[in-house]
């Protein structure tokens, strides 16, 4: 491609618009008034694939990654109790590579752009992801550039069909299919090379047209300085080897099959397996690096952040108190008689509370899960593991079983990353694999563990966007359910429950919430009779909230407290165990939220608002003291709502900036939009209209950026609100407060537009 040429390509994307070249070479260097982020389609990545890579390369350049960049194993794992919360699910893969796009197009005034080298080796998945992007039209604001080596077929045909429609038939240039000088394999005699260099050059093929030669060398236990000499002399020979820099190599597609054709298949398969335990993060022998040490913030360390108090509700002894003795004041009344129970259809009574307090949980010869578990392996410092390409070596090595255990934790990687598309392309192409073992409990175990993760993204998936509902999800998880084997760990049964009541609960019919109730009843038996305790015990979380939405607040309060119970006698015998402090924590946070939740009875509203916030003070100081900001902030959102309701506008003001200002610190966009509805109903209250519309268009413009159609329903429900408000305003400035209120809608319609109109989850259940 001629210099001329590449000029044009450059103009264009000046001037903001995408760009596609088909043809072979390779990209040159780059005007000095242009940043090129440039991605290898065809190279060995991490398990997140090109999209991920892409994103972190951009966040790299940015310098300021928010604390939260996708769904955290918690919100992955995270049963239906989270919906009490206020908890939405995290952000998608492709809103989080948009955003941190659309910033270093505004940081570098346009002069910037992401180059996808050889899209056609990407796989379909990250294709049609990136198709996605496109389609919401003035979403994306920074160009794309797209090289592709082939012919285009399939997905990426119909992209760049696509991209024809977005910016006219000049977006794609065909520079022909002229080979490069030094690039024919066919006509290369790899034989006539030295003994060593032909042994490097055989490992490389195993890793595709494209190697790090770090990786080689663990491999083949020499030195990387070693590896880079043959290499060197490889070149000098002729050999058709491109050094595309940072110690990556290119062979081309017709090498492999020549360097591997006279390899021994023992040799072969001894490869295949030790490229397995590399990229899985093994050591040599099959020994696992160790464990990473215990984060900052975890009890007996440093608070990882230092979280701004928003008022001297306490002293700093009190917050320097152990977690087991931040006792809740015993209240006046009984909680739960404060509560005005709904008429509903009576669902089966299965209490388990009864159950549960019999279990000796304060027995301290036994230690519960410290945490239920999310699989995935520690990296050893040498090479970023990447479980997908080391279940391919696995799987090429006839190592079936742990192939499949690779794919799993590939599964858990990348959906952690935001990517539900990927993730659960993996764990079906897993499914496939595992059907090659023969019939076993572990085979059932796996399958199982499979099964959940692909519910949990359909889950995931179908409140963010990806095409999935909630109907698959279910059919997945019953799947597990029946793959489930007798001996599989208390604690897998114990997620599978959860996740299936979570589904059923966001489906809200009266048979979904009553399967809920008696998933969550019968598996709680069975931990309980596996000795399980406390396990049993948080499954008592996810029961309250199912109560909740069946208009029992009188029930959901007893299983709270229940829960409450128990993680405190479980912290008198065991102050320092996290997993309890944090339980408990966010039982006092359920608790202090039932009033927002539940109708109260009439004159015990003071009351009530009053036993909550003593629940999330109890919250907000553990909170504090692990040093945990995310749910910190989520209480002072709570916190703030209660203050509101029991008729206090200035104390909510307070707690509310102080739980905006953290989750602008950490980048939460759907807790600032959760937080900047309560303010905008805090300034309506205090006749502060303005103020509030004001705050309102600044939570759309940044969950617009975000990419999170929740966040803007979110704003919608806020919006209305102060709409009712300003209908009833009188005076001169009325007209101008009603064309302003016009303008944020606008905003919020043009937004919604572009990432569509969903509904918040607890909006559906209200119709159902």
């Amino acid at each position: 491609m001629t210099n001329d040429l590449w000029g044009t390509v450059w103009e264009r994307v000046r001037s903001g618009r995408h760009a596609v070249i088909i043809g072979p070479g390779t990209l040159p260097p780059a005007p000095g008034d242009l940043k090129v982020v440039q991605v290898s389609c065809d190279a060995p990545s991490t398990s997140g694939g090109a999209l991920d890579d892409a994103r972190r390369k951009v966040v790299q350049f940015l310098g300021d990654e928010p604390l939260s960049s996708g769904p955290t194993p918690g919100q992955l794992e995270a049963g239906l109790r989270r919906r009490l919360l206020g908890d939405l699910p995290g952000p998608a893969l492709d809103a989080m590579l948009v955003e941190v796009c659309n910033r270093l197009a505004a940081r570098t005034n346009g002069r910037a752009v992401l180059v996808f080298e050889a899209i056609d080796a990407a796989d379909t998945t990250t294709v049609e992801t990136l198709a996605q992007m496109l389609r919401r039209s003035g979403w994306l604001r920074l160009p794309l550039l797209l090289t592709v080596r082939g012919i285009p077929q399939g997905a990426v045909a119909e992209l760049i069909s696509l991209m024809r429609q977005v910016h006219g038939e000049a977006t794609v240039m065909d520079v022909g299919v002229d080979i490069p000088a030094g690039a024919a394999s066919d006509t290369f005699v790899w034989t006539a090379l030295s003994p060593e260099m032909l042994r490097v050059l055989r490992a490389a093929s195993l890793c595709g047209t494209t190697f790090d030669a770090d990786v080689i060398a663990r491999l083949l236990n020499e030195p990387l300085g070693s590896v880079l000499e043959q290499l060197q002399g490889a070149a000098d020979a002729g050999a058709p080897l491109a050094d595309r820099g940072q110690g990556r190599f290119s062979l081309p597609p017709q090498a492999i099959g020549m360097l591997q054709s006279r390899l021994l298949p023992s040799l072969l398969s001894f490869w295949h397996a030790r490229l397995g335990e590399i990229l899985s993060g093994e050591r040599p022998g099959g020994s696992r690096a160790a464990p990473a040490q215990p984060e900052a913030g975890m009890l007996g360390g440093e608070p990882s952040l230092v979280s701004p108090e928003p008022m001297p509700v306490q002293s700093d002894e009190q917050v320097d108190t152990p977690a087991a003795d931040l006792q809740v004041p015993r209240p006046l009344a009984n909680y739960a008689e404060l509560f005005e129970p709904e008429r509903r259809p009576e669902p089966p009574h299965q209490p388990i509370q009864e159950a549960a307090s019999s279990a000796a949980v304060a027995d301290s010869r036994r230690q519960p899960s410290a945490r239920w578990t999310t699989g995935g392996t520690v990296p050893t410092s040498e090479t970023p593991a990447d479980q997908a390409r080391a279940a391919a070596h696995l799987q090429a090595a006839g190592r079936t079983e742990a192939a499949v255990e690779q794919y799993l934790a590939a599964v858990r990687e990348v959906a952690s990353h935001g990517d539900a598309r990927r993730a659960y392309s993996l764990a079906m192409q897993a499914l496939q694999v595992l059907d090659e073992l023969p019939t076993s409990s572990r085979r059932a175990l796996l399958r199982t563990q499979l099964l959940l993760e692909s519910g949990r993204l359909q889950w995931h998936g179908a409140l963010v966007g990806a095409p999935f509902t909630l109907h698959e999800a279910l059919n997945s998880l019953e799947a597990a359910r029946l793959s489930l084997p007798h001996e599989a760990p208390p604690d897998l049964a114990g997620q599978l429950a959860a996740t299936t009541a979570g589904v059923c609960y966001d489906l809200g019919d009266l048979d979904s919430l009553q399967r809920a109730l008696v998933e969550l009843t019968e598996v709680s038996r069975r931990l309980l009779a596996a000795g399980e305790p406390l396990l049993a015990a948080r499954l008592l979380n996810d029961q309250a909230a199912v109560y909740v939405r069946l208009g029992d607040p009188v029930r959901a309060t007893h299983l709270l407290e229940e829960s409450r119970r128990l993680f405190e006698g479980r912290l008198r015998t065991h102050p320092d165990e996290a997993v309890a402090v944090e339980e408990l924590a966010e039982t006092h946070h359920l608790l202090a939220r039932l009033s927002l939740h539940a109708p109260i009875r009439p004159g015990r509203e003071a009351d009530a608002y009053a036993i909550s916030l003593e629940h999330a003070r109890a919250a907000e100081q553990t909170y504090q003291r692990l040093g945990q900001p995310l749910p910190l902030a989520r209480v002072w959102e709570s916190m703030g709502r209660l203050e509101l309701q029991r008729g206090q506008p200035a104390a909510a003001q307070e707690r509310l900036s102080a739980a905006l200002a953290l989750q602008q610190q950490l980048g939460d966009a759907t807790g600032l939009a959760r937080s900047t509805a309560a303010m905008a109903d805090v300034y309506s209250r205090m006749g502060r209209l303005g103020e509030g519309l004001t705050l309102l268009a600044n939570s759309i413009t940044l969950n617009f950026e975000k990419g999170s159609p929740l966040g803007l329903a979110v704003n919608r429900r806020a919006l209305e609100g102060i709409v009712q408000a300003a209908a009833q305003a009188q005076g001169s400035e009325a007209e101008q407060l009603r064309n302003a209120v016009a303008e944020v809608e606008r905003r919020l319609v043009q937004a919604e537009s572009v990432l569509g109109r969903v509904e918040l989850p607890e909006e559906a259940l209200a119709r159902s």
